[in-house]
């Protein structure tokens, strides 16, 4: 029988060192808040976070979330965690379980589909405009938290044709990749992943970051 190789052992195998290996991923009404651990709503960090950053110019903002882009796509190389983490840490967010949750995320499992510069972002707008578990019968709240979903969602897909992975990865790379073959990987690799990547990702933070910024209804 073919022996089967877990992800982490193949890439090993194939030499790549510190590899990007999720980034992409695979062809193919707003309460106070309670208390509740992770399911707290926005409180008085991302009330205080979210007044600075409107105080200060807006390309300061940006190059902050860049550098925080940039330092854990570096670190991870993973869109999906890099995202929601350079968000999640300028607003003054809650979140490290999500932060765990969006492991398994970019492309949804490497299978070419929603790219994780649109999930992680996602992810920490929900924060922000989402209804936790006492809430669940708040269909207003749900129904507004798709306002600024839909307009992040609809800028990506402006800027990139598509909020699908398989399909940025042809935008970047003219071509794409299957990241579960260890040859494609290693090609991704050699093409540049992190860097291309890391682009869409930053490009992705600051539409998000522009919509909180600019949202009335957030104090």
């Amino acid at each position: 029988m073919k022996k089967r190789f877990l992800r982490r052992e193949f890439v090993s195998r194939i030499g790549l060192g510190t590899l990007s290996v999720a980034t992409l991923g695979a062809c193919s009404s707003r309460e106070k808040p309670q208390s509740g651990g992770d399911d707290k709503q926005p409180g008085s960090s991302f009330k205080e976070e979210l007044a600075k950053m409107r105080k200060m110019p807006r390309d300061l903002v940006m190059k902050m979330l860049d550098q925080k882009v940039d330092q854990y796509m570096q670190r991870s190389h993973h869109c999906a965690q890099s995202s929601f983490m350079a968000l999640k840490e300028q607003f003054g967010l809650e979140g490290d379980q999500v932060f765990r949750a969006l492991t398994p995320l970019p492309g949804i499992a490497e299978r070419g589909e929603t790219c994780g510069a649109v999930t992680g972002p996602l992810m920490a707008m929900g924060l922000i405009y989402g209804r936790d578990i006492r809430q669940m019968e708040d269909w207003d709240n749900y129904q507004a938290s798709l306002v600024p979903a839909g307009s992040f969602c609809d800028r990506f897909e402006k800027e990139f044709g598509t909020t699908l992975c398989h399909e940025v990865q042809e935008t970047k790379f003219g071509r794409c990749y299957r990241l579960t073959d260890p040859g494609e990987l290693q090609d991704f690799q050699n093409a540049g992943a992190t860097e291309q990547c890391s682009a869409v990702v930053r490009s992705a933070v600051h539409m998000a970051a522009e919509i909180i910024l600019e949202d009335p209804g957030l104090s």
